[in-house]
């Protein structure tokens, strides 16, 4: 049966989010460290899966009917579709000046109907009010550049994109089986984590003279206030968070914390309180291990130190991405700095595998705007919104917590 410019439509977005759903899912695979068999198995039946659903569109779409948006400029075939009108200048253009004029003009009419939501907002899978239409991608990309800019721990961590809440079967190998031919058999338990999401929201207030003065810079400057503060509340989510009616996240730090309390404290960094460190958590966990302290703690206990043998304990790697932007390892191991480490945890130092805390994320990243209530001060409210949530496995067993307390 025939299927109508809407059908197709809603057919390409679907289609264009489980291609994007994918990619990510590769690039995690590809660059994450540690992944265990189980969790490549895992991840190469889901590829599996939404390259199925993909073919199955694809399938649908020979039925298709011609696309009759033709005209708008778009890049190289001098045409918007489906397909590119989120990456356009016309899109973007014509979305940020919807928000400024409180409505979509008749010019910006056709424009705007390639993003449509046809859900507005998810919530634990319920809809909901929001966004009405789809961010524009270069938006979405400025966005989660920051994000990952002040909220490096919270990037490194496992993150899945399932809708709504969820109850992931996490396994966890234990001791295997020495079989009398000769053959060894892997063993694994299987944990059911149930992860509920929560609205992580920015929330900023704009002259409207921003907007009217380049749509090009106030793009980059929404992006990078929403996306500094998204970066830093995930951060201290990850970190410091208690499970509660307002909080789906339950942090690293909060785990360890809670009684009886595996918070161990050290008076003097050197290379035997190093090892100290990364005894306390054993394999795989510690093969897998990650440092994460402020900055401070890291320049003031950790840079100068040496080995017996008066070798640097400290190794830098300069890299790409702007003055200053190296990779430092400790003994070997890579070193994440965050500013999120409690203030009243002087030296706070954390040690573990980051890939056994696990976040459920939402891929739609929301922005509205309200000029209603600023309106006599010619102002915007502008709110940028991420609903994710997640927990530690078993921090006990994954992570060693220190802090610094002077002998004298």
């Amino acid at each position: 049966m025939a299927l109508t410019q809407k059908e197709a439509a809603e057919l390409k977005r679907k289609k264009s989010e489980l291609e994007q759903k994918r990619l990510n899912l590769k690039e995690s695979v590809k660059n994450h460290r540690g992944v265990s068999v189980e969790e490549l198995n895992q991840r190469a039946d889901e590829l599996r899966s939404i390259s199925e659903e993909i073919d199955e569109i694809n399938e649908q779409l020979k039925d298709a009917p011609e696309d009759n948006k033709r005209g708008l400029f778009s890049g190289r075939n001098g045409e918007l579709t489906e397909d590119n009108y989120r990456s356009s200048t016309k899109y973007r253009d014509a979305f940020y000046r919807s928000y400024l004029n409180g409505q979509v003009s008749e010019s910006d009419a056709e424009i705007m109907s390639y993003g449509k939501r046809a859900i507005t907002e998810m919530n634990g899978g319920s809809v909901t009010s929001g966004s009405e239409y789809l961010v524009p991608q270069t938006t979405l990309d400025k966005v989660y550049s920051v994000i990952k800019q002040y909220g490096k721990l919270y990037s490194a961590i496992t993150k899945y994109g399932f809708t709504g809440d969820v109850a992931l079967p996490i396994g966890t190998a234990g001791a295997p089986t020495e079989n009398p031919n000769g053959t060894v058999t892997l063993n694994f338990s299987f944990t059911e984590v149930k992860i509920s999401q929560q609205a992580v929201v920015a929330t900023i207030i704009v002259k409207n003279l921003l907007l009217k003065n380049s749509i090009l810079a106030f793009e980059q400057y929404l992006a990078g206030e929403i996306g500094k503060y998204i970066g830093l509340q995930l951060e201290n989510n990850v970190l410091n968070s208690v499970i509660g009616p307002d909080s789906n996240f339950q942090g690293i730090l909060t785990d360890l914390k809670a009684t009886p309390s595996a918070v161990q404290t050290y008076s003097q960094m050197d290379w035997q309180q190093i090892g100290m460190i990364l005894a306390a958590v054993d394999s795989p966990y510690g093969d897998n291990g990650t440092w994460v302290m402020s900055r401070s703690t890291f320049f003031t206990k950790f840079f100068s130190l040496t080995d017996a043998a008066g070798k640097p304990l400290v190794t830098t790697t300069p890299v790409q991405g702007g003055p200053g932007a190296s990779v430092y390892l400790i003994a070997g191991l890579p070193v994440i700095f965050t500013s999120q480490i409690p203030p009243s945890d002087e030296g706070g130092i954390l040690f573990g595998d980051l890939s056994t805390y696990i976040v459920n994320e939402s891929e739609a990243f929301t922005l509205e705007a309200n000029t209603s209530e600023k309106f006599s001060e010619d102002k915007t409210v502008w709110r940028g919104k991420v609903y994710s949530g997640g927990k530690p496995l078993f921090a006990k067993e994954t992570f060693t917590y220190w802090t610094f307390q002077d002998e004298g």
